[in-house]
């Protein structure tokens, strides 16, 4: 009976690296039976599994003398909770298994359950605590049986309604996955806004699922991922989709499907799992600025592995490995899809300038510019989006519009990251109840809307970088119905971000002119 328990944890546990209460927390929400039993006998099944060797157990955080020498404390050492500091603390510095972290974010407290100062990470804390005296477990992933039962060409060709530049984008991943796996392990796909990157990843998704390999699909906002769960799985109605988010219920948590949509913070609990990677907006907030999200998506995947980055705003570190030669170490194997699925060019933004512009808005002195926006969109019953630099100019922004026009006190409302009815007012200007939202840049991003007309206000603010400016450009011409739009820069100084990002655009629609994919002009 217990060696049936073992190997049922291992098949339920595959893939997976949890904390230890994480692990009795998974198993009982699975399994009757365990939830009948006691830690004591829990310990004494997982403790079984790390002596047999089929489990890899260690400290979630272990101290590391500075000399190099790790202290030796054993297996059982660590169920008992004695590790402990004192004058040794000095000598000693300290690493997070379970993100990576260095000495920076860890930090000594009194720890009540091992009764003595203990260590604990703060980088992954969101996701659990990480000490000195918690156990972390490495489940591995059992070797699948691969399958040939579709061929790429089949794959590509089950989506017909894929356009020219959508199917030679496919058909770059599917050739990038079946090259060998000891050579470039990662793939990036350009894609402008609004070209269908989803959609172009669907022929390798079939591929991957149909001949038994598993898939990560992993993204930085819970937004995206709950966007694409329902795409996902009318796409692809015969696998099972697990959806992992920070508010995904308790009795799913633990899910881990051959299919997995995740945020990027859930990747933190899997282990070598995954054959294929798909990180979507890797170019997005919070992946860029926390080196733990890139070391978790990265542990996902086995070894042998590959990812495919998809983004409409390379970093410029990822443009520099692209402009490499391909025999190069650090080269990034690449595809771009430079235009629309509806074939039209993209908007290019125009940059207005207005001088003394926070003044102006605050003795609400005519600003030229934004007002003929406003009653140009007013009389074209366009929907608007506003951007502003920080929240604490949308009230100021919206006063000055009021001021200069009563009729939009129904027809405008602020928005930002911590607005409660941040998806309400949303969608009231899909509705049409709303005709402007006046936001910061969490709008950049996520909201498709037809016949939008964009405005950037002091578009010269730092926080506007070339990839934003980017991102909030594509919000315009989306619709194949209305795939025109206004964008306006409004700024005091032209800045080397809002070039860039209209260079951007226009090398875009060159590109996509130049291999025939514009349909219209």
């Amino acid at each position: 009976m217990k060696e049936e328990w073992l190997e049922r944890i291992c098949q339920r546990l595959q893939g997976r690296a949890l904390l230890e209460e994480e692990v009795k927390w998974a198993l009982r929400s699975w399994e009757n039976e365990l939830k009948k039993l006691e830690d004591k006998e829990m310990d004494d099944l997982l403790g079984l599994l790390v002596v047999s060797g089929k489990v890899q157990c260690t400290a979630s955080l272990e101290a590391i003398s500075k000399e190099g020498e790790e202290p030796f404390f054993s297996f059982f050492a660590w169920m008992k909770r004695m590790l402990r500091f004192g004058k040794e603390n000095a000598k000693l510095t300290y690493h997070c298994n379970r993100c990576g972290a260095d000495e920076k974010d860890i930090h000594l407290v009194y720890c009540h359950r091992c009764r003595g100062e203990c260590a604990y990470c703060r980088r992954c804390l969101v996701m659990g605590r990480s000490s000195c005296c918690v156990l972390y477990y490495l489940f591995p992933c059992n070797r699948r049986k691969v399958k040939q039962n579709i061929h790429a060409e089949a794959a590509l060709y089950s989506y017909p309604q894929l356009t020219e530049a959508q199917c030679a984008a496919a058909r770059s991943a599917l050739e990038f996955y079946e090259g060998p796996s000891d050579e470039k392990q990662e793939f990036l796909v350009w894609a402008v806004c609004g070209a269908g990157k989803t959609e172009v990843m669907f022929p390798l998704l079939r591929y991957l699922l149909e001949n038994g390999r598993s898939v990560l699909w992993a993204t930085p906002r819970r937004d995206v991922v709950l966007e694409l769960a329902p795409r996902l799985q009318r796409a692809f109605p015969d696998y099972a989709l697990a959806v992992l988010h920070g508010n995904t219920p308790p009795q799913e948590k633990w899910n881990a499907d051959q299919l997995v949509l995740a945020t990027t913070h859930q990747a933190l609990r899997f282990y070598r799992r995954f054959d294929v990677v798909i990180m979507d907006e890797v170019d997005a907030y919070p992946y860029t600025s926390d080196d733990m999200l890139p070391f978790a998506v990265n542990r996902a995947r086995t070894l042998s592995g590959k990812t495919v980055y998809l983004t409409a705003t390379p970093r410029p570190d990822y443009q520099k490995r692209m402009q490499k030669p391909t025999n190069h170490k650090d080269f990034l194997p690449h595809v771009k899809i430079p235009v629309r699925y509806h074939g039209h060019p993209l908007p290019e933004p125009v940059i207005c300038r207005e001088s003394k512009l926070n003044n102006r808005l605050r003795t609400r002195k005519p600003i030229h510019t934004l007002l003929s926006f406003i009653e140009n969109s007013e009389k074209r019953g366009r929907p608007v989006f506003i951007f502003v630099p920080a929240i604490r100019q949308l009230p100021i922004l919206y006063d000055y519009i009021l001021a200069h026009n009563e009729n939009w006190k129904t027809k405008a409302a602020t928005v930002h990251a911590s607005d409660p009815e941040r998806e309400a007012k949303v969608m009231a200007l899909r509705e049409g109840r709303l005709q402007a939202l006046l936001t910061t840049t969490i709008m950049e991003r996520g909201v498709t809307l037809s016949g939008i007309q964009v405005l950037v206000c002091q578009a010269d603010a730092p926080v506007f970088d070339e990839a934003a400016l980017v991102q909030i450009a594509g919000r315009a011409g989306r619709s194949a119905s209305v795939p025109d739009g206004q964008i306006i820069f409004m700024a005091e100084e032209v800045t080397g971000a809002m070039k860039a990002a209209i260079r951007q655009i226009k090398k875009m629609n060159r590109l996509a002119r130049e291999l025939g994919y514009i349909s219209y002009t």
